[in-house]
């Protein structure tokens, strides 16, 4: 009997113990997320309460003036354009990018692992490059007398100019925004495919089913995480937006290229600073509609039900 109570107790012990070590590593989890938390909740706050005050170059003391600054912004030429650019660059890369992500990670899926690292890390390298750097590329490529241009003179056709009209404009910076994030979807996808059971996909295979059917029947459906995480961040990439049409455009006032971002710069150098901090905020609203969301799925489904 001594023994026997003797061995329940060690056993309370490692309980004990193993309790101790939760409690510690949930202590480790939760101090920098509050204190992290606590200092994003305190910069939003404060940007909040400037885009509540009159407070520029020509009102050097700031006055409270409440949503006043939202509707000067709401008002203003270039917000209007700046915002339109954002969506349309935003909306468009995530129905592309998700489109031709999902098909090139497909295709990866069933190559062999040497093959698709190589593969993989061509689809990421622009992502690796600063974007100041891929605009000045592209921004070579697109003069009429360097790149594309150039070539099509020398070839007998008239010289392309990517820049020269608002339209043209717009779709070659689809193709500059295209070409530097695609590799993002390609990434999350290729890993949620790669985490789907194989088993699975050997018995498909055994019944004969092809590729594309394997792709569309089995994968994609067992794919939503990555979905999820490509479709967020193809957004919130491409919604803020800076170096690339900052440096394709020749600077933030180009009206055929600016975004939101470049918006709040823009006030911010010329000293509009509550109308900077009131767009900071309008682009803080919006990344937190779409960040929320799929921050409270992720919990239902990976931490809540374990």
């Amino acid at each position: 009997m001594k023994k026997g109570h003797g061995e329940e107790a060690k056993v309370k012990t490692k309980e004990g113990k193993g309790i101790g070590k939760s409690y510690i590593q949930l202590g480790l989890m939760v101090l920098p997320t509050l204190f992290f938390s606590a200092f994003l909740i305190y910069i939003v706050a404060w940007n909040l309460w400037l885009s509540t005050l009159n407070w520029s170059l020509l009102h050097s003391k700031p006055s409270f003036v409440g949503f006043g600054t939202y509707a000067a912004v709401f008002n203003g030429l270039f917000f209007k354009v700046s915002i339109y650019h954002s969506m349309i660059f935003s909306i468009g890369l995530v129905a592309i990018g998700d489109a031709v992500g999902l098909l090139l990670a497909g295709l990866l899926y069933y190559l062999p692992n040497t093959q698709r690292a190589v593969y993989l890390s061509i689809f990421l390298y622009p992502i690796a490059i600063s974007m100041a750097t891929n605009g000045l590329i592209w921004d070579w490529l697109f003069n009429p007398e360097l790149g594309f241009g150039w070539l099509t003179s020398h070839i007998g056709l008239p010289s392309l100019n990517p820049l020269a009209t608002a339209t043209s404009t717009t779709l070659s910076m689809f193709l500059v925004e295209f070409w530097a994030y695609t590799g993002l979807a390609v990434l999350f996808y290729l890993a949620s495919f790669m985490s789907v059971d194989k088993s699975i996909v050997e018995a498909a295979r055994i019944d004969g089913a092809g590729g594309s059917k394997i792709l569309f029947r089995i994968l994609v459906p067992n794919s939503m995480n990555g979905f999820i995480v490509a479709t967020a961040l193809l957004f919130l990439f491409s919604f803020r937006m800076f170096s690339l049409p900052f440096v394709i455009g020749g600077g933030p006032t180009n009206l055929d290229l600016m975004t939101l971002v470049e918006y709040v710069y823009y006030q911010f150098y010329t000293e509009f600073f509550s109308e900077s901090a009131a767009a900071s905020t309008i682009i803080t609203v919006i990344a937190a509609a779409v960040i929320i969301p799929y921050a409270v799925y992720g919990i239902r489904k990976w931490v809540m039900r374990g």
